[in-house]
C-alpha cells in the first residue's frame, strides 16, 4: 500500500487531506482516497472533487452567486410591493368607513372610538408605506451595487468565474496526462493477464486430449510462456505509472486546494454579504422599535377609553331628545300678509300664514301709485312674475269675493294704525283679471269700481295694480306668459341631473332624458315641462340644457 499524508494550508480550520491508494488482489487499481477535513473521514466517490473536471461545481457555484443575488433582489421588491399594496388597502379601508361615519348614525365619543380604529390604520399605512420605501431604496441597492463591484461580466462568462475555471485546468492537467497513463497501462496489463489465463486453459486441455499431437501441445506451451512475459511486462509498466501518479498526487493536491480555497474566500464574501443584508431586511420590517409604532396603539387606547355613555346619552337628549329647546304655540294676532303667489310655497320666499291674502293677478298703476320701500317693489315683482302658477280656472264670482275681503281688511288696517302710509295700499286703484278674454274683463272692471267707492285713505286716489296681462295678441310690455295657454314655448331639453318629485305639481325625470320646456324660469328658478310620456309639472331650471 502507498500512502500519501500531507498537511493542507488552512490555518482556521487545520484541515488534513489523506490520499491513500492500494491495489486491489487482482487488478491492483486505486480502490479508496478519503479526505479528511478535521471533522470525520469522506468515502471517495466516483464524483469527488478530484477527479477530472468535477471542480465546475465549484466554478459554477460563483456564477450561482450572482443569480441569488438577483434572486435576493426579487424577494425584497415582491415584499415591498405586499407593504405598500397592504398600506393601500388600509387607506381605502379607512376612508370607506369614515364616509359611513360622516353619513351614518353614529354620533358622540362612540363616533370618536370609531374613528380611532380608522386613524390606527392610517398610520400604519404609513409605516407600512415607509418600510415599503426602504426595502426598495436602500436595500435592493446595496445588493446591486454588491453585485457590480463583485461580479465583473465578460463576453460569455463573468470575469471571476473564468479566470478561476482557467487555474483549475492548468492545476489538473500534469495530473490528468498521468492519470491517463495509468488507465492505458491498467488496459494492457488486464487485456496481458485476459490472454495468459486463456492460453494456460487451452494447454491444460491440450494435456489431457489424447489425440493432441506433442508439436501442438508444445506451441501452446511456448505461447504460454510468452503471455506470462508480457503479463510480467505490463504490470511492471503499469505499477511505474502508479508510483508516477502517486508521487504527484502531493502536488495535485496543494494547487487544487489552493485554488478551491480562492472559491472558498470569494464565496465566504458573499455569504457574510448576505448576512448583513438579512440584517438589514429585518432592520426595515421590524416595527416594534420604531416608536411612532408603539405610540399609535397607545393613541389607540386612550381614545377608545374616551367612549362615555353618560356624554353620549347627554348630546342625544340636548339635541334630539327631551332637553331640546321647543317653540311651543303662542297667541299671534291676525296679520293679513300676503300668501305666495308661486304655486310651490315650499320654495317661495314670502312668509305665509294662515287666512292671509292670496292676489291671482295684479297690474302695476305707474300713474298712482308710488312705492315708498324697496321692499314693497320686490313683493310686487313677486306678484307679477308668479301669477302664472296661482292663476288656473277660478270662477269670477271667487275673485269678487276675494276683492272685498280685500278691501275690509284694508279698512280695518287703516283704523288701527294712526301712521299708516297710504302710499303702501295695494289695493286703492282699479284691477282686471284676465281670465276669459274681453267679456271677463268687463266685468272686473264693473267691480272694481265697487272697490273704488269704498272708504280707504284720502291720499290714495286708484289701486296702483291694474289687471294682468294675457298672453294673446292684446298683451302689452311687462307681462308675464302664462303655462298652459295655447301660444306656450315648446323648447327641448336635455336633464342634466336626475330630479325626484317632491311635490304633486312637480314632474320627476332622469340624467340624461329629453324633455320640452313649456316655460321660461320664474323668479324661483322653476320651469313648466312636459315628458316623452304626456306627464306636465314644474322642474328646476338648472337641472335643463336647452337643444337649440
Amino acid at each position: 500500500m502507498a500512502s500519501i499524508i500531507r498537511r493542507l494550508s488552512n490555518a482556521e480550520r487545520g484541515k488534513v487531506a489523506r490520499v491513500s491508494q492500494e491495489p486491489s488482489s487482482d487488478t491492483g487499481v486505486i480502490s479508496e482516497m478519503s479526505i479528511n477535513n478535521g471533522d470525520e473521514p469522506v468515502q471517495a466517490s466516483s464524483d469527488s472533487f478530484w477527479e477530472v473536471g468535477k471542480y465546475a461545481r465549484t466554478v459554477t457555484r460563483i456564477d450561482n452567486g450572482y443569480k441569488l443575488c438577483s434572486s435576493l433582489k426579487q424577494l425584497i421588491t415582491s415584499r415591498a410591493e405586499i407593504e405598500k399594496a397592504y398600506a393601500k388597502q388600509l387607506s381605502q379601508w379607512s376612508k370607506k368607513w369614515n364616509d359611513f361615519l360622516d353619513k351614518g348614525p353614529e354620533y358622540g365619543t362612540t363616533q370618536g372610538a370609531w374613528r380611532g380604529v380608522l386613524e390606527e390604520s392610517d398610520k400604519l399605512a404609513d409605516l407600512h408605506t415607509e418600510v415599503g420605501d426602504k426595502l426598495v431604496n436602500n436595500v435592493t441597492t446595496s445588493i446591486k451595487q454588491w453585485q457590480k463591484e463583485n461580479y465583473h461580466k465578460s463576453m460569455m462568462h463573468f470575469k471571476e468565474t473564468k479566470e478561476l475555471d482557467d487555474q483549475f485546468k492548468k492545476v489538473q492537467k500534469p495530473w490528468e496526462k498521468k492519470l491517463n497513463k495509468v488507465l492505458t497501462a491498467k488496459k494492457d496489463y488486464h487485456a496481458a493477464c485476459r490472454n495468459e489465463k486463456s492460453t494456460a486453459n487451452q494447454e491444460n486441455n491440450a494435456r489431457a486430449d489424447t489425440a493432441m499431437s506433442s508439436d501442438q501441445l508444445k506451441k501452446l506451451q511456448e505461447k504460454l510462456k510468452k503471455c506470462q512475459i508480457e503479463v510480467e511486462s505490463t504490470q511492471e509498466k503499469y505499477n511505474a505509472c502508479l508510483n508516477d501518479l502517486n508521487g504527484y498526487n502531493s502536488k495535485y493536491i496543494e494547487d487544487m486546494t489552493e485554488v478551491f480555497e480562492k472559491c472558498q474566500a470569494f464565496e465566504r464574501q458573499r455569504i457574510d454579504f448576505f448576512k448583513k443584508i438579512m440584517f438589514d431586511i429585518h432592520q426595515c420590517l421590524d416595527l416594534s422599535v420604531d416608536s411612532r409604532y408603539s405610540s399609535v396603539y397607545t393613541t389607540l387606547h386612550s381614545t377608545i377609553s374616551n367612549t362615555d355613555a353618560d356624554k353620549d346619552l347627554r348630546w342625544w337628549s340636548n339635541n334630539h331628545g327631551a332637553d331640546m329647546a321647543m317653540a311651543w304655540p303662542v297667541f299671534e294676532e291676525y296679520s293679513p300678509d300676503l300668501k305666495p303667489i308661486h304655486g310651490k310655497e315650499k320654495k317661495s320666499q314670502i312668509s305665509t300664514s294662515e287666512g292671509g291674502i292670496t292676489i291671482t293677478s295684479i297690474k302695476q298703476n305707474p300713474d298712482h301709485f308710488v312705492p315708498s320701500t324697496s321692499s314693497t317693489t320686490n313683493n310686487r315683482q313677486t306678484s307679477r312674475t308668479s301669477t302664472h302658477s296661482q292663476q288656473s280656472h277660478s270662477s269670477q264670482q271667487g275673485y269678487n269675493n276675494t276683492v272685498a275681503e280685500t278691501s275690509d281688511t284694508v279698512n280695518t288696517n287703516a283704523s288701527r294704525q294712526d301712521s299708516y302710509d297710504e302710499s303702501l295700499n295695494p289695493f286703492g286703484g282699479e284691477e282686471k283679471v284676465d281670465t276669459e278674454g274681453e267679456k271677463d274683463n268687463a266685468n272686473t272692471n264693473a267691480e272694481n269700481k265697487s272697490i273704488d267707492n269704498a272708504p280707504a285713505p284720502p291720499q290714495v286716489a286708484s289701486n296702483p295694480f291694474g289687471d294682468a296681462e294675457s298672453d294673446d295678441e292684446h298683451g302689452s310690455q311687462g307681462s308675464v306668459p302664462t303655462q298652459g295657454s295655447g301660444g306656450c314655448m315648446s323648447v327641448p331639453a336635455r336633464v342634466l341631473y336626475e330630479y325626484k318629485a317632491e311635490e304633486e305639481d312637480e314632474i320627476s325625470a332622469g340624467a340624461g332624458d329629453i324633455i320640452t320646456r313649456l316655460s321660461d324660469q320664474d323668479d324661483m328658478g322653476w320651469v313648466k315641462a312636459m315628458c316623452k310620456d304626456g306627464r306636465e309639472g314644474l322642474i328646476p331650471f338648472s337641472y335643463l340644457e336647452d337643444l337649440q
